[in-house]
């Protein structure tokens, strides 16, 4: 057990309780980009004198309960979590996360949810599954719920995010369909174990969900709905946000007409989202649908191989990206941007398809570089 992957556990334990704090540290030592040990070694003044024994032990209980986890150095953290401004510094997964999860859309709304809005958010989340797409919501009871239980029906993954320990799954009556979620995506935290469903939590599982996804979709929401506040989170980052119309004198509908009205783009259905959403994500979701079982027969497609670059098709944009990208050093997004004259949403959406087809990494400090293959 590395000593990086000990004080990523201690830390985050210490700082669980103040998200505010946590979040100044990371913005004022740069976000890693000297290094992560650079970052991590100035805070062990922080820790009690019997941090070590403390982090073990519950790396070695997320490991007894088969879980595992991931940390801002690991390479399997999540790319777009990682982007964000304020991404967690370790997530516990139960499950798996895949490369593929890349491609998430967040699906959330009211937990007093009507019939219909049960069946829309099943009705997306199904879609999205199919079609390639990873979806995330947080396990509420209502449109969450509904919503992941689309996406298992859709054949696909989905990624539950919760507002308390792995230990401490909430609601109660939904372990079972956490289970399954867990057996065709993961349930994901970042708060230790012994966490409860405090209502503090819920809003720092919000960014988490709308970190983790290239747009955000409400189905429902009243007013003081805690899915608006995912909606603008989401909105800060510069993701999607999606609402779904509903009647002017419905109550569950407040929150999403007023989103509606604030500039948020109108879904209907799972193919408003497929519309939208840039060419070179849908791209690579069609590839990823291809190529599971029962994927589209004869298509000829398959997924990304991230193992084995390929410079052959790139697009314009992929190729003018790909051009000034360091091979050393890695450059940061806001000047990639400007020197490619893209903005922040098809840029991303280009760096995805390129570290898809194993031509770009991202390094710590939301910094990018080349591999070694040349075009």
């Amino acid at each position: 057990m590395s000593r990086s992957a000990l004080l990523w556990a201690a830390l985050n334990m210490h700082f669980a309780a103040s998200p505010g704090r946590r979040q100044r540290f990371f913005a004022a030592t740069g976000r890693g980009g000297a290094g992560w040990s650079s970052f991590l070694e100035p805070l062990v003044s922080e820790l009690h004198p019997g941090w070590e024994q403390a982090a073990r032990a519950e790396l070695d209980r997320a490991r007894s309960l088969g879980a595992c986890v991931v940390t801002l150095e690991d390479a399997g953290y999540p790319a777009l979590l990682r982007a964000s401004s304020d991404p967690p510094w370790l997530l516990y997964v139960w499950g798996g996360l895949q490369p593929e999860d890349s491609l998430s859309i967040a699906v959330v709304g009211s937990r007093r949810a009507t019939p219909h809005g049960l069946e829309v958010a099943r009705g997306l989340g199904r879609g999205l599954s199919a079609s390639g797409y990873t979806v995330v919501s947080g396990l509420a009871r209502g449109i969450d719920a509904a919503a992941h239980a689309g996406a298992l029906e859709g054949g696909g993954r989905t990624i539950a995010v919760l507002g308390s320990g792995l230990d401490r799954i909430y609601p109660v009556e939904h372990r079972r369909l956490a289970e399954s979620i867990a057996r065709r995506g993961a349930v994901v935290t970042e708060l230790p174990f012994g966490a409860s469903p405090l209502k503090r939590h819920f809003p720092e599982r919000n960014r988490v969900i709308a970190t983790l996804s290239w747009a955000t979709v409400v189905v429902e929401a009243a007013r003081d709905s805690g899915s608006l506040i995912t909606a603008d989170l989401a909105a800060d980052e510069g993701r999607s946000v999606y609402a779904v119309p509903g009647a002017v004198d419905d109550r569950n509908a407040e929150g999403t007409n007023g989103l509606l009205r604030a500039g948020a783009l109108v879904c209907r259905s799972a193919a408003d989202v497929l519309e939208d959403i840039a060419p070179q994500i849908a791209d690579a979701a069609r590839a990823v649908a291809a190529a599971r079982p029962g994927g589209a027969a004869g298509s000829g497609s398959s997924a990304p191989d991230a193992g084995a670059p390929d410079a052959e098709g790139l697009t314009t944009d992929e190729r003018r990206v790909l051009s000034r990208l360091p091979r050393t050093r890695g450059v940061g997004i806001e000047t990639l941007a400007e020197t490619c004259g893209l903005a922040p949403g098809p840029l991303l959406a280009t760096l995805l398809q390129l570290e898809l087809r194993g031509l770009a990494r991202q390094l710590p400090g939301r910094r990018f570089t080349s591999t070694a293959c040349k075009i």
